[in-house]
């Protein structure tokens, strides 16, 4: 009786850090919206950048800042800046600006 609940309790301490894993699992997806929503509350347009899950192979530097990582390393997550340029009014202030 005594070595069933030994043999018992060794086995759930063996096998908790797996269930725990398991658990805690995220997404690519879900990861890439919890770094999206902490680079906004650092005040960040969301216009302003976009975040892109790349795989570890295709990362290519100077295109933009990894900033994450999942599926077990095997993808990364790239934050890339995004440059707006605000059309229309730069052509009618640049044209103002030649009369």
């Amino acid at each position: 009786m005594v070595k069933k609940i030994l043999l018992t309790g060794a086995l759930f301490f063996a096998l908790a850090p797996f269930a725990v894993q398991a658990s805690q699992k995220t997404t690519c997806e879900s990861l890439k919206e919890i770094i999206s929503q902490k680079i906004i509350d650092n005040h960040v347009s969301k216009e302003d950048f976009r975040l892109e899950v790349v795989p570890n192979d295709q990362v290519v530097e100077g295109t933009g800042k990894v900033v994450g990582s999942c599926d077990y390393g095997k993808q990364k997550i790239v934050y890339i800046r995004l440059s707006h340029t605000t059309g229309s009014h730069a052509t009618s202030d640049a044209k103002e600006a030649q009369k």
